[in-house]
C-alpha cells in the first residue's frame, strides 16, 4: 500500500458531492417536516407519502454512488492496492449489482408520482377522501414493496449468472469496474428499457394528467360542484409542477442512455462528450427533487420556515421578539391552518 495515501479528487467531482450531499441534508429537512405534520391534508396527503417512498431509494442512491462509483473512480483508493493487479470475487459483482437495482428502483418511484398525479386529475375530488380512497394505506403498503422487489428481476439475472464475470482494474490512476462483453450488452440494455419505458410511460401519463386539469378547470367555472378555491387550485398545480421538474430529469437521463448505447453500436461518434454527462445525470437524479419541491410548493416550504424558526427559539432560547426580526414565514404554523378537502396531495 502506498504510505503517501490521500483523499483526492479532482475539483468538479467535490463540487458534484457538496452540492448533492446538501440537497440530501435538505431532503431529509423535508422528509422530517412531512413526518411531523401527517395530520395536515397537504403534508399528510398521498403525494408527500411518495415523496417520503422516494427519499429513502433516493438518499440510499446517492450514499452508493457516492461510495462505489465516485471515490473508487476518482479518489485516491487505488494506492491501497498495487497497481495492474485484478481484483475478481463477489465485490465487484455486488456492486455493480445494487448499483443498477437501485436506480430500477428509483425509476418506479417515478412511475409513481405519474401515476399518482394521473389520479388526482381522474378523481380531483375524491381520490384523498375518507370514504373513497385510490391511494389506501394497503395500496401503499403494496407499492412499497413492489418498488422495492421488482427491480430484482431485471439484477438477479445479468448479475447472479455464474457464466458472467466481473473484477475491478487496479491502475495508476484509479480503480476500474469491469465485466465481460456479453453482461456488458445485457446489462446496458436492461437499464436502457427501463429507463425509456418509464419515460414513456410518465410522458402518457403527465399528458392525460395536464389534458384532464384543463377539462376540469373549464368544468370549475361552470358547475359549483367541481369549484374550489383558488389556494385548493394552486396547490394542485404546484405538485404537478414539481413533477414534472422531476419528470424533465428524467427525460435528460434518458437521452444520455440512448446516445450511450448508440455509441457503444459504433454510432452517434459525433456525441461522445455526452459519455461524461453520465455522472452529472445521476447526480441529477438523487438531488433535484427536493429543489422541486421547495420552489413549487408554498405550503412545504413555510411550513419548513416555520419549524426553523420555532427550533431557532427553543435551541438558542430566543424571546418571540428575536424570532420575528426574522422576515420570512408564518407566524402561525401553516399545519393547523383549515384545509376544507384532501384532493391537494
Amino acid at each position: 500500500m502506498n504510505a503517501s495515501y490521500r483523499f483526492i479528487m479532482p475539483f468538479l467531482q467535490w463540487v458534484l458531492f457538496l452540492f448533492c450531499l446538501i440537497s440530501t441534508l435538505i431532503y431529509t429537512l423535508i422528509v422530517i417536516t412531512l413526518r411531523r405534520h401527517r395530520s395536515n391534508a397537504l403534508l399528510g396527503g398521498s403525494f408527500f407519502q411518495i415523496v417520503e417512498m422516494q427519499y429513502y431509494s433516493e438518499v440510499l442512491f446517492f450514499i452508493e454512488f457516492s461510495i462505489t462509483m465516485r471515490f473508487r473512480k476518482y479518489s485516491s483508493l487505488y494506492t491501497f492496492f498495487e497497481p495492474d493487479t485484478e481484483l475478481i470475487g463477489i465485490i465487484p459483482r455486488l456492486v455493480s449489482g445494487f448499483h443498477y437495482y437501485i436506480k430500477i428502483v428509483v425509476y418506479i418511484g417515478y412511475l409513481t408520482f405519474a401515476l399518482n398525479r394521473l389520479t388526482s386529475a381522474i378523481k380531483i375530488s375524491s381520490y384523498n377522501s375518507v370514504n373513497v380512497s385510490i391511494w389506501t394505506p394497503q395500496l401503499m403498503k403494496n407499492v412499497r414493496i413492489v418498488k422495492w422487489t421488482v427491480p430484482l428481476l431485471g439484477v438477479i439475472p445479468t448479475h447472479a449468472w455464474p457464466g458472467f464475470t466481473y473484477w475491478f482494474i487496479v491502475t495508476s490512476t484509479s480503480i476500474r469496474l469491469t465485466n465481460d462483453s456479453l453482461s456488458t450488452a445485457l446489462v446496458a440494455y436492461v437499464d436502457g428499457i427501463c429507463c425509456l419505458g418509464t419515460c414513456i410511460f410518465c410522458m402518457v401519463c403527465y399528458s392525460a394528467t395536464c389534458f384532464l386539469i384543463r377539462k376540469n378547470w373549464k368544468r370549475v367555472r361552470n358547475d359549483s360542484v367541481f369549484q374550489k378555491n383558488a389556494a385548493q387550485s394552486a396547490a394542485e398545480r404546484s405538485l404537478l409542477v414539481s413533477a414534472i421538474l422531476s419528470f424533465v430529469v428524467l427525460i435528460l437521463n434518458t437521452a444520455v442512455q440512448v446516445v450511450t448505447i448508440l455509441i457503444s453500436w459504433g454510432g452517434a461518434t459525433t456525441l461522445l462528450f455526452v459519455q461524461d454527462l453520465s455522472y452529472p445525470m445521476i447526480d441529477l437524479m438523487y438531488s433535484h427533487f427536493p429543489w422541486a419541491l421547495l420552489v413549487t410548493s408554498g405550503v412545504l416550504r413555510k411550513q419548513m420556515i416555520y419549524d426553523t424558526k420555532i427550533f431557532l427559539r427553543t435551541a438558542f432560547k430566543l424571546d418571540d421578539a428575536s424570532v420575528n426580526t426574522i422576515r420570512v414565514g408564518h407566524t402561525v404554523s401553516p399545519a393547523t391552518q383549515k384545509t376544507t378537502n384532501k384532493t391537494l396531495a
